[in-house]
């Protein structure tokens, strides 16, 4: 090989590199996003000369071998050569004998006491130039021309000492890795690390989905459809992703979870937590086992609590919710997936519903429904997270804008002139909604509402249509009412017909909300109430909408 190159493993992809290569040098093109962690393994050469663990592979299958820290060990790993290839030259009771092969052991005439399934150095004649590995068969005491010489034990296959027959050949010696230590591999989100010869790199930890699994899997593909993992718990058992515990989730497939199999919790403490196993469990009922890892195992073990890997599924998430129709058809056929549309069917009308929803029924369908409408039906809105954490998520889980691009509102309660609009919640899961961000002076017209658990219609939501320096977008007070954000698209567009049991569709947009600002101006006094002097009719209009706002207020 050329001194100025390398030879680097990525992605189990064998690469060229320049000697002094550094992690960015050889990622380029590999799946990977930015600020999460690599991880960097030694030349697996290297870790194989230090395992302690063999396979004995056999016309009848393979036997685990694991090995002691004695110097018999140690000889064992250089003779490896010489044994691989060996017959079975006898079997007793007590004893299968592999060999024959030359070696230097001190021949010692003594009786030694063995365990079952020890494996140890035996000389034939006590000559060593005729050496055996033997396997205790059972626990006995004698005398195979050694001082002992155990080099280990077989942990693996034993049943295999019952079916094998003299004759039959040791086929293959393999070392095993089972687990590639701290000390083998790093992870590092520092991509100008240097390399070495014959170091393995993974950029990202690959999941293939299960088809039995849909709703499960879907929640899955919802926490990972940016392409990056968070790693919030990690133990000896398994490292989890607790990024979304607000779910409702069905029981789905069960089964034994084995080293790189993925499940997620579906009910119990802790549901919607995502698991990675890295040794065997039992069949667990509060789990749905959704996939498997298939790349990136040593990524995702080595990742701390606290750090992002870079994720890919297979499949990808199927949602073209939020597309054009248009757009829609081109992203399902990439799946080999037929579009049926509904609704505005145009190419620039866009979809607010697609049937199924769920990846895993989608790829399986003959055809995926899309609902459209045009554009100016979606309504955009604008959550205040920082002010008001709790609301925001309550208001997405109560759209759906927690799991996909556009969400929905039913209405509750409208009526020409109404200084707001109320759409149906949910009261149980508003149970916990405290009072959080509640207005200061007054409420300004496309202002969104939540009424709190202070009030007895906890859950409504509300956008306010006209401003007042009493109620909320719900028709609440002050310390009934969590302010969560305001609408920035056409209010007159999404009044426009409105009735209520009408379904409206909502699309959040990223920006960021100014620091709201105390008025040094009173607000415009609002029409006289019921009761006060006589107004014109326009006036009457406004004096009955407050009044029915008040109501509304209970």
């Amino acid at each position: 090989m050329n001194r100025c190159q390398m030879k680097i493993v990525v992605n189990n992809k064998e690469v060229q590199a320049p000697a002094s290569a550094k992690v960015s040098d050889v990622i380029e093109g590999e799946p990977y996003r930015p600020g999460n962690l690599v991880a960097v393994i030694r030349p697996t050469e290297a870790i194989r000369r230090e395992t302690d663990e063999f396979e004995l592979v056999t016309p009848r299958g393979a036997m685990g071998l694991r090995l002691n820290d004695s110097k018999y060990a140690s000889l064992f790993r250089e003779l490896v050569g010489d044994i691989k290839g060996k017959g079975i030259r006898w079997q007793t009771s007590k004893v299968t004998a592999i060999g024959s092969f030359p070696t230097q052991i001190e021949v010692s005439r003594d009786k030694v006491l063995y365990d079952r399934y020890d494996c140890f150095f035996a000389l034939g004649g006590f000559d060593s130039k005729s050496s055996y590995i033997m396997i205790a068969r059972m626990a006995h005491e004698g005398a195979y021309g050694t001082s002992g010489a155990v080099l280990g034990r077989i942990t693996k296959g034993r049943h295999l000492l019952n079916e094998l027959r003299e004759g039959e050949a040791i086929l293959d010696i393999l070392p095993v890795v089972e687990e590639v230590t701290e000390r083998d591999a790093l992870v590092t989100g520092d991509l100008s690390h240097r390399l070495e010869e014959g170091m393995s790199v993974e950029t990202y930890v690959s999941v293939r989905l299960e088809r039995s699994s849909p709703v499960n899997s879907e929640h899955f593909l919802v926490i990972t459809e940016k392409g990056t993992l968070p790693i919030t718990e990690k133990t000896q058992t398994y490292s989890a992703c607790s990024k979304n515990l607000d779910v409702s989730l069905v029981a789905e497939a069960k089964g034994i979870r084995e080293p790189g199999v993925v499940t997620v919790r579906h009910e119990g403490a802790g549901q919607g937590r995502v698991y990675f196993y890295k040794t065997r469990r039992q069949v667990a009922p509060s789990h749905s086992r959704v996939g498997a890892v298939i790349r990136g195992l040593e990524l995702l073990r080595l990742a701390p609590a606290g750090s992002k890997v870079t994720m890919v599924t297979d499949p990808l998430r199927v949602m073209v919710i939020g597309m054009t129709q248009a757009q829609g058809q081109a992203a399902l056929a990439s799946f080999g997936l037929k579009q049926r549309r509904e609704g505005d069917t145009a190419d620039d009308a866009i979809i607010v519903e697609q049937e199924p929803e769920l990846t895993m029924e989608a790829l399986h369908s003959p055809e995926v429904e899309t609902l459209g409408v045009r554009p100016e039906k979606v309504n955009d809105i604008l959550l205040d997270e920082t002010r008001a954490p709790q609301s925001a998520r309550y208001l997405r889980k109560m759209t759906g804008l927690n799991h996909k691009p556009i969400g929905t509102l039913k209405v509750h309660f409208t009526f020409e002139d109404m200084p707001m609009v109320t759409f149906e919640g949910n009261y149980s899961e508003a149970g916990h909604l405290v009072p959080e961000n509640e207005f200061k002076e007054m409420t300004l017209r496309g202002d969104i509402g939540i009424t709190n658990m202070s009030r007895p219609n906890r859950g409504l939501i509300g956008f306010r249509l006209d401003a007042s320096d009493e109620f909320g977008p719900t028709g609440e007070e002050r310390y009934g009412t969590n302010m969560v954000g305001k609408v920035t698209s056409s209010l007159e567009a999404l009044m426009s017909g409105l009735n209520e049991g009408d379904i409206i569709y909502l699309r959040e947009v990223q920006e960021t909300l100014a620091p709201s600002k105390k008025s040094t101006k009173r607000p415009k006094a609002p029409k006289p109430a019921e009761g006060t002097a006589p107004q014109p009719k326009p006036a009457a209009k406004r004096t009955k909408s407050r009044k029915r706002e008040e109501d509304n207020n209970g």
